[in-house]
C-alpha cells in the first residue's frame, strides 16, 4: 500500500501540472466563415465574457443600428448597455483602451455607414493565466480596405 501511495502521489502531481498547463481555445469569430460561434460564447466564463464584451466596444460585428452581433449574442443588450459597461469597469479598470470606448458609450458604426469595422476573426487562447487573442479586424474607410491583426497578450487572475 505504502508502494502504490508513492507512485501515485508524483503522477497526481504530474496530472495537476499539466492540467495547468493545458491550452484552451475559444474560436468566437470563426476565420473560416466570419460568423460568430453561438455555442462558445455562452460556454465563456465571466472573465472571458468580459474580454469579448470588450472587444466588441473595440470593434465591429455586423453594427445595425445600436445593435452588433457579438454584444447581443454575448447577452448584454445594444451596444453600449449598462450591461456591457459594468462588465468593462469591473474587469478593464485603467485601461486606456476601455476608458475610450466607455467614454465613447462603446459606439460602433453600423455596417452600412461610409467608415466601420467589422471583425473577421476572434479567438482567445488560454494557458494558465496568460491569454492571447488572435483576430483579424477588417476597417472599411470611404471604400478603402485595410486590417488590424493581433496578437493583443493579456494577464489575468485566475478565478
Amino acid at each position: 500500500m505504502k508502494m502504490i501511495c508513492v507512485l501515485l502521489i508524483p503522477l497526481f502531481t504530474l496530472t495537476l501540472i499539466n492540467e495547468g498547463l493545458a491550452q484552451k481555445t475559444f474560436s468566437i469569430i470563426s476565420s473560416k466563415t466570419g460568423k460568430i460561434n453561438q455555442a462558445v460564447v455562452t460556454s465563456l466564463p465571466p472573465s472571458l465574457r468580459a474580454l469579448a464584451a470588450y472587444y466588441s466596444a473595440v470593434g465591429g460585428t455586423d453594427c445595425i443600428d445600436q445593435k452588433c452581433a457579438l454584444t447581443t449574442a454575448l447577452g448584454l443588450g445594444d451596444q453600449g448597455s449598462q450591461e456591457q459597461k459594468k462588465l468593462l469597469e469591473k474587469y478593464f479598470p485603467g485601461d486606456h483602451a476601455g476608458i475610450l470606448v466607455l467614454g465613447q458609450n462603446c459606439y460602433q458604426p453600423p455596417s452600412t455607414s461610409s467608415s466601420f469595422s467589422n471583425f473577421r476573426s476572434l479567438q482567445f487562447l488560454v494557458k494558465a493565466e496568460t491569454i492571447t487573442v488572435n483576430y483579424q479586424l477588417i476597417i472599411y474607410n470611404h471604400g478603402n480596405t485595410s486590417s488590424l491583426n493581433g496578437p493583443d497578450i493579456f494577464t489575468y487572475n485566475n478565478e
